[in-house]
């Protein structure tokens, strides 16, 4: 029953998560015997933890695909040697999965297994021009790059020049014309991606082997040239006269060459002239910060990936409290996935601090709110080298709601002033170690338990994804952003 086999395999993918399915099912083999589903596991440890995890999650899709009777038996797979295992692939939907464990044969030890439903060349294991989340600060940077990959020799928009900080999608954007291209055009042996680094180090590596005629075959004869991190060239004036070389020989052929650096070519220090005017000779085009909505589908789409089941408010409040690179978000939702998979009841206890009631998605499975959030992300610092102090938090808010202090430690009881003195609270409460006391004295009060109560229900409206409108004349207040941008402040 290989099709029931395939559904069922897919299914099980879909509901644990490409990433967690690579790590433990990404070398199993998975059949169907009648109503029993076999999975025979490389290792004893695999298969314990299947059994203990994912029990509930297996036999829901088992039972729901071959009826109630349905049973599941894991064993340990000890006939076939480790190296040459492999199971039924998952079939659309699953791509860009990546199995952390190798099981390659021997002769690709090494090399980075590629992701399910994928060939096994050298682009397979490259990032997908597809899966690009577009927004307004990259907009331009992905169409150019869309471009590249689809044309022939000529390219209007060769050489490309990608530049921003780190973090916002350089290296996907590169990896990703070299996938495309070589899906299109099938020329795979012309297409390559290296980095400035691996650059250096060949070119050194030829010069000690008296292996230069290898080495600028390899590079001169391609269709397709993405050089990623071209700033590491920097201070290099004899890998800089090689690079600059191996452009005009592969421009010469009409190859289409792509680059990124974190720095716009005429920022970056000891570049040669020739190189910065071959830089600038083509498409140079900026990846900015993702916009609040386009990190909120980053979010979104990366918790997915992992198997995190985020109610929207506490998707937003991630999406507004990670600013700046886009890795620092990876990380938060690297330690959720670790957290739901090691301890589940620990992910959800701050909700049940708060006494919220978990929401429930489509599948039944619980979902994270926002106080694990606001947990997960209290105990980590703005920046190792910013001391944040509770003067430093009464500025940003009075800077940002244009009032004063002594608008927030006097009496008025203006919805803005009112709103201050919440956030003044809610802040130094994460980010110092100021009692509730020692804030309210800041604030003017005798009694700290006004100023406890304002916290109190600036995180309730957090929850509700509230919106304030401080002044008729002027559109309603997003908090979730608001307390976002304050916390840029601080880093800044």
């Amino acid at each position: 029953m290989p099709q029931t086999s395939d559904t069922i395999t897919r299914r099980i993918s879909e509901h644990l998560g490409e990433h967690r399915y690579a790590m433990w099912f990404g070398e199993t083999d998975i059949t169907v015997d009648g109503s029993d589903v076999r999975i025979r596991a490389r290792s004893q440890f695999v298969a314990d933890w299947i059994n203990h995890r994912f029990n509930r999650t297996l036999r829901s899709v088992v039972q729901d695909e071959l009826g109630a009777t349905a049973d599941i038996h894991v064993t340990v797979d000890t006939k076939t040697p480790p190296a040459s295992r492999r199971h039924e692939q998952p079939q659309e939907g699953d791509r860009g999965a990546r199995s952390t464990r190798p099981s390659a044969p021997d002769r690709d030890r090494g090399r980075r297994p590629s992701p399910p439903g994928t060939s096994g060349s050298r682009h397979s294991g490259l990032a997908n021009l597809d899966e690009f989340i577009v927004g307004d600060c990259n907009r331009l940077a992905w169409s150019a790059a869309c471009r590249l990959a689809d044309e022939g020799d000529r390219s209007t928009v060769s050489p490309l020049f990608i530049h921003g900080g780190c973090g916002l999608g350089k290296t996907h954007l590169l990896q990703g014309i070299c996938r495309r291209a070589a899906a299109r055009f099938g020329d795979r042996a012309r297409i390559r991606y290296v980095t400035g680094e691996q650059f250096t180090n060949e070119y050194i590596t030829a010069i000690q082997k008296g292996s230069m005629d290898t080495f600028r075959q390899a590079h001169r004869g391609l269709r397709l040239l993405a050089i990623d991190d071209v700033h590491f060239l920097s201070n290099k004036k004899k890998t800089q006269s090689e690079f600059l070389h191996t452009l005009d020989a592969i421009g010469l052929t009409g190859a289409r060459l792509a680059l990124a650096s974190d720095e716009h070519p005429h920022d970056i220090a000891r570049f040669s002239k020739g190189l910065v005017s071959r830089f600038l000779s083509g498409m140079v085009v900026e990846v900015e910060e993702p916009d609040p909505s386009t990190r909120l589908q980053l979010v979104q789409r990366l918790a997915e990936r992992r198997s995190l089941h985020l109610s929207e408010s506490a998707a937003r409040m991630l999406a507004t409290n990670c600013p700046g690179s886009v890795r620092e978000l990876v990380g938060v939702l690297t330690r959720l996935e670790a957290m739901q998979m090691l301890d589940p009841a620990q992910l959800h206890a701050a909700d049940a601090d708060q006494m919220l009631i978990p929401g429930i998605d489509e599948f039944g499975r619980r979902m994270i709110g926002s106080p694990t959030i606001h947990r997960l992300l209290e105990h980590r610092a703005l920046d190792r080298s910013v001391h944040v102090t509770l003067s430093m938090i009464l500025d940003a808010v009075c800077r940002r709601l244009g009032v004063t202090r002594d608008d927030l430690t006097g009496p008025a009881r203006h919805r803005r002033i009112s709103l201050g003195r919440a956030l003044v609270a809610f802040l130094a409460r994460e980010l110092t170690t100021r009692s509730y006391p020692e804030i309210g004295r800041a604030l003017g009060r005798n009694n700290h338990s006004s100023v406890h109560a304002a916290a109190k229900r600036l995180a309730a409206s957090l929850e509700d994804e509230a919106q304030i409108q401080l002044d008729r004349q002027e559109a309603p207040v997003d908090l979730s952003q608001l307390l976002g941008e304050l916390r840029k402040d601080l880093r800044n």
